[in-house]
């Protein structure tokens, strides 16, 4: 259910969002500075790893400080887990988490807080909203698209390893790596340019410090990489086709686009990580993962083959 809010209904809203966040905290804001209250809002996360912080922000090429100083840069650094992502033509703000979220006029400005009118549309998710596409999932998955197509600045990730004993499983957290910051090129002298094709998929989402390389890593040039084909698409009729004829190419159920034909996998790589946020599997998509016909709605992550296709798919 969505509501329009402003004065100190919206203020609330994104400080609830802020302080609540226990998986995923999105914020999408052209300006940033931050007061001690905000400061200490974001605090609370300061030791917890579980939490990703993924803040969007841009304008000001020329003098990016402007929209985010290195002041609070380096405050956001602090957090064991955090991704920042530079959007030059940003102009929209979006506060979200796993829970409620609010599409709004606002920076996450001290300013704007204590002077401004301002206007929000905030959304708390429920059990009947995941079966239909609110303004805030639209909302969250544009902002997700947009974070994941533009330059990363800062990457910093938690790095966990498997607990030992007869009692404790799972896993710890030991401690967290920066794994990507162009800070020096960013706030440097002139126009922006972190001359870096690096983007969020680039990298996981934790580090996993039992990892150990059995076997030695084979070297592979930059002109192999790029002639290399992650989803199979490229392969010769002969090769994309099983035993009894029937191709392996599948269809993503979200975009359409051709993937690895996988029922369990019914997605591309972006759209899968789009889902995951939410993680649902009953939510309904857009097209037949075995025809890549338009399903309006009736495939989902858990039934990702139309109906009528499903004894053609199950020869597949």
């Amino acid at each position: 259910m969505s509501k329009f809010i402003t004065g100190n209904e919206l203020e609330e809203a994104v400080y609830d969002i802020i302080w609540d966040a226990e998986h995923t905290l999105l914020i999408v804001s052209p300006y940033i500075k931050l007061d001690s209250y905000f400061r200490n809002l974001f605090k609370k996360h300061i030791n917890t790893p579980k939490l990703h912080i993924l803040l969007v922000f841009g304008k000001n090429e020329k003098k990016v400080n402007r929209s985010l100083s290195n002041e609070d840069f380096d405050f956001f650094k602090q957090f064991p887990n955090v991704s920042i992502i530079y959007v030059p033509q940003l102009h929209a703000k979006y506060y979200g988490n796993e829970k409620k979220g609010v599409i709004t006029s606002i920076n996450l400005y001290d300013f704007s807080f204590k002077n401004n009118i301002e206007f929000g549309v905030f959304t708390e998710q429920n059990l009947l909203s995941k079966f239909s596409i609110s303004a805030d999932v639209a909302a969250w998955n544009e902002c997700m698209e947009m974070a994941h197509s533009n330059d990363i600045v800062f990457v910093k990730r938690p790095a966990y390893r498997s607990r030992k004993g007869l009692i404790n499983f799972g896993k710890e957290y030991v401690r967290s790596e920066v794994l990507f910051d162009s800070t020096d090129k960013f706030y440097g002298s002139g126009k922006v340019s972190i001359d870096s094709d690096k983007r969020l998929e680039d990298f996981s989402n934790e580090i996993d410090l039992d990892t150990i390389a059995d076997e030695r890593p084979e070297r592979i040039w930059e002109e192999e990489k790029k002639e290399s084909v992650i989803y199979k698409n490229k392969k010769d009729s002969s090769s994309n086709k099983h035993s009894n004829g029937y191709y392996k190419t599948g269809y993503c159920i979200r975009t359409g686009e051709e993937i690895e034909f996988d029922p369990e996998r019914p997605m591309s790589l972006k759209s899968f990580k789009k889902w995951n946020q939410f993680q649902d599997v009953d939510y309904g998509e857009a097209y037949c993962h075995f025809s890549g016909e338009q399903s309006y709605g009736e495939t989902t992550f858990a039934r990702p083959i139309l109906r009528k296709n499903w004894t053609k798919a199950m020869k597949n």
